[in-house]
Order: structure tokens, then C-alpha cells, then sequence
């Protein structure tokens, strides 16, 4: 993505539409992504349910179906960089994850801490950009009628339904980072990082107790 014209540059996602043909590597990265989400909801289904449960689900639908219809209307680009505006952030977390479970709870606090800087820039403010040129750009560049013969499907219907897509992932996005923001609480008050989305059947033990 970094060599590309779209790189920091989002009228490129509009430009010269439709782009039938993606590069090996971005469509074997889009392919290998679909398949993980999909997988991750029967995942979601046979691990223990967290407060989140409805929270990830909707997720998960919702990047589905992003994934699956950008790739058969021709707008990989755009996809492209939301999953990279989304994946960063995960890297950071997933290595904290594995530091907590080897045992290092000091660098695992300060990789979280780095995790915490990354989503809202990433998940938020480049995101929002993404948002932003799906609402302005489309008509600049393109002639926003559907003519799926000659590959095209983007009409006002259309980008009004990515743009309600985006939202409700953003929504979700915000619902997350107030969590984190618990957890970043809790840190400064001395306390390790812990997942504040704890399993359903343990909070309702708690309560009975």
C-alpha cells in the first residue's frame, strides 16, 4: 500500500473507477482476511461469551459484508485501507496479550500503553478520512451510475450504504475504546492491564457471591 496512489492520497480511491486489477498480494491479503472474519464468528460462538458478545458480532458482520461486496464491486482500494487502519492497532495488542501470558506485566503495560496511542490515530483519525472522502470524493470523480457490464456499482444508493456501514464500524470502534480507556485508568492507578470484558458466567458468579 505504501507505493501505491492511494498511499495518503484518498481521491486515488475514486480515480479512474473501476479497478478491476489488483495486484496478487492485495487480492491473496483480501481473500486471507475474509476468510478470518469468517472464521472468527465461529470462533465468537464456541468461546465463552463476554459483555461484547453482540458488540463483535455486529463486527464482524459488518466486515464481511464490507469485505465481500468491495471486493465484487472493484473497490479493493478503499477496503485496503481500512484494513490496515484496523490492523495496526491489533499487532500492538496481540503482542501484549502474549507478554501478559509469559509473565512480563511491566512491558506488557507499556505495549499496551503504545496500542492505546495507535488505535484512536488509526481506528479514528485516518479512518475518519476514509469517511470523509466516501461522502465528498465520489461525484468529483465518477459519473455515480450502476453499469455492472462495464464493472461499475457505485451509485448515491450505494455510497450511502457504505457510509452507514462505516459508521456502525465506527460506532463500535468508539464502544472499544472506552474500555480501553478503563483499562488505561487502571494502570495509572498502579494496577496491571487487564481485559475488562470479563466472561458473562464470572461476572454472574460474582454477583450471586
Amino acid at each position: 500500500m505504501y507505493h501505491s496512489e492511494y498511499w495518503m492520497n484518498t481521491s486515488h480511491f475514486w480515480i479512474n473507477y473501476p479497478h478491476i486489477h489488483i495486484s496478487s498480494l492485495t487480492k491473496y491479503y483480501y481473500l486471507m482476511q475474509t476468510a478470518f472474519w469468517f472464521q472468527q464468528v465461529y470462533v465468537l460462538h464456541v468461546e465463552k461469551r463476554r459483555k461484547d458478545h453482540y458488540a463483535m458480532l455486529a463486527h464482524h458482520i459488518i466486515t464481511i459484508t464490507l469485505l465481500v461486496s468491495s471486493y465484487y464491486t472493484h473497490f479493493t482500494r478503499i477496503g485496503n485501507s481500512v484494513l490496515c487502519c484496523m490492523d495496526l492497532a491489533d499487532v500492538f495488542l496481540s503482542l501484549a496479550k502474549i507478554l501478559k501470558y509469559l509473565g512480563y506485566s511491566t512491558l506488557c503495560d507499556v505495549v499496551f500503553g503504545l496500542f492505546a496511542v495507535v488505535w484512536p490515530v488509526t481506528r479514528h483519525g485516518l479512518f475518519f478520512l476514509i469517511i470523509g472522502s466516501t461522502a465528498v470524493h465520489p461525484p468529483l470523480y465518477m459519473d455515480m451510475k450502476w453499469d455492472p457490464l462495464n464493472g461499475k456499482y457505485f451509485t448515491p444508493l450505494t455510497q450511502n450504504i457504505y457510509l452507514g456501514l462505516f459508521l456502525m464500524l465506527n460506532l463500535l470502534m468508539f464502544y472499544w475504546f472506552i474500555m480501553i480507556v478503563k483499562v488505561i485508568v487502571k494502570v495509572l492507578q498502579g494496577k496491571n492491564a487487564e481485559d475488562t470484558r470479563s466472561d458473562e458466567e464470572d461476572s454472574s458468579e460474582q454477583e450471586k457471591r
